[in-house]
């Protein structure tokens, strides 16, 4: 059996014919209180742009989270200390479907032929179609853009090391809601996966167009 080829460095990894955008969370009631949101929209802007023009897929994530007798023990528990009640049934409704804090940030807005997948977890393998999608398009590489750094972009990232992609995080496209945890985090991936700019995803890609 053929032995898929090992990119031989970021560049190579990057290649568009293979390669799609995660955009992560933007939503009104997670990406929109990010700490530097302002900047990471700008930038993600400009990594959208640099898709279009490359031919890259791009993929939204939205979080939904269902009624909360399908929520798993995991989910409820963190939704009750993040709302610092002492019951579930205490527990107020967010992010599900209809609410507006579901909704993507108005100053970025997934475009007419990205792809929005639903998920209901911090990572986008789980219980999703991702898998299956990104493996009809031939795509080994997932640019991570979005909110959180610290939570569901190194969850998924990891998860994607772990079913054989090349996860790359951009890190002035990605942000969290603690500037410490932001850079905690970018600092632990360095280790293990590659963190770069969208400067050199958009030079790699104009120089592969």
């Amino acid at each position: 059996m053929e032995r898929a080829r090992i990119p031989r460095d970021l560049t190579d990894m990057l290649e568009p014919a293979s390669t799609a955008v995660i955009m992560w969370d933007f939503q009104v009631g997670l990406g929109g209180n990010a700490t530097n949101l302002d900047g990471i929209v700008a930038t993600s802007e400009q990594l959208l742009d640099g898709a279009d023009r490359a031919g890259v897929d791009v993929i939204w994530s939205r979080h939904t989270v269902p009624d909360l007798d399908q929520v798993s023990a995991g989910s409820l528990y963190r939704m009750v200390k993040k709302q610092r009640v002492s019951d579930p049934s205490e527990l107020q409704p967010f992010m599900q479907e209809g609410s507006p804090e579901r909704e993507f940030i108005p100053q970025l807005q997934p475009r007419p032929h990205d792809t929005i997948i639903d998920k209901s977890t911090p990572s986008f393998f789980v219980g999703t179609p991702l898998h299956l999608r990104l493996s009809a398009l031939d795509i080994r590489t997932l640019v991570f853009c979005g909110v959180a750094t610290d939570i569901g972009i190194d969850l998924s990232a990891k998860h994607a090391f772990a079913l054989g992609y090349f996860p790359v995080v951009v890190e002035d496209a990605v942000g969290s809601y603690s500037e410490e945890r932001h850079v905690a985090a970018l600092t632990a991936m360095r280790s293990w996966i590659p963190v770069t700019t969208t400067r050199f995803v958009l030079d790699t890609w104009a120089d592969r167009a």
